[in-house]
C-alpha cells in the first residue's frame, strides 16, 4: 500500500466517524421529536434542542428557489466541490489543514445525505440564544454537519494565516 492509499483510508475513516455521528444525531431527532417541537432546553432558554427542517443551505438561504435550481445549487455543485476538497485533503501534509478539510468534507457529506434521503429537508436541531447580536435573538438552528463545516473553515483560515506569516 503506498502513502496515497494509506491516506485515503485514514481520510475515509475520519469522515465516516463524523458523518455517522451527524446522521445518528439527526436520526434520533427525527424519531423522537416532532417537526417544530422543542425536546430539551438548557440554561433557561439559552440552548434548545428542537426539530426543524431546512430546505435551503446555511441558515435557510435559498429555501424558496425552484426545485431544478435547488438540485444544481444544493447537490451537484456541492458534490463537485467536495470531490476537489477530498483530492486536496489526500495531498495535504499539514495536520491542521488536513483536519480542517476533512471536517468540511464530513459536514458537506452529512448534509448532502439529508438532501438526498429526507424530502422534507435537512434536519436542524441545535438552537442557541444570540442576545440580539447582529439583530438576531436566536442564531439560526443548525446541526452537527453545519458545525463541522464552520469549524473546518475556521481552522483552515487560521492555518492559512499562520502559513502566510511563516513565509513572510
Amino acid at each position: 500500500m503506498n502513502i496515497t492509499r494509506i491516506e485515503f483510508v485514514k481520510n475515509c475513516i475520519f469522515i465516516s466517524v463524523f458523518v455517522f455521528f451527524d446522521q445518528l444525531s439527526k436520526y434520533f431527532i427525527v424519531q423522537h421529536v416532532e417537526i417544530g417541537s422543542e425536546y430539551l432546553s438548557f440554561f433557561g432558554d439559552f440552548f434548545k434542542i428542537i426539530h426543524v427542517r431546512n430546505t435551503g443551505i446555511l441558515f435557510s438561504m435559498g429555501s424558496n428557489i425552484g426545485s431544478s435550481l435547488k438540485s444544481l445549487f444544493f447537490l451537484i455543485i456541492p458534490i463537485i466541490i467536495l470531490v476537489f476538497v477530498f483530492y486536496f485533503s489526500l495531498n495535504e501534509k499539514n495536520r491542521m489543514a488536513k483536519i480542517s478539510l476533512l471536517l468540511i468534507l464530513s459536514g458537506g457529506i452529512g448534509n448532502i445525505i439529508d438532501r438526498l434521503l429526507r424530502p422534507l429537508g435537512v434536519v436542524d436541531f441545535l438552537d442557541v440564544k444570540f442576545f440580539g447580536i447582529f439583530g438576531l435573538q436566536r442564531w439560526p438552528t443548525f446541526n452537527f454537519a453545519d458545525s463541522y463545516v464552520v469549524v473546518g473553515i475556521t481552522l483552515f483560515i487560521i492555518y492559512d494565516l499562520f502559513a502566510k506569516n511563516k513565509k513572510n
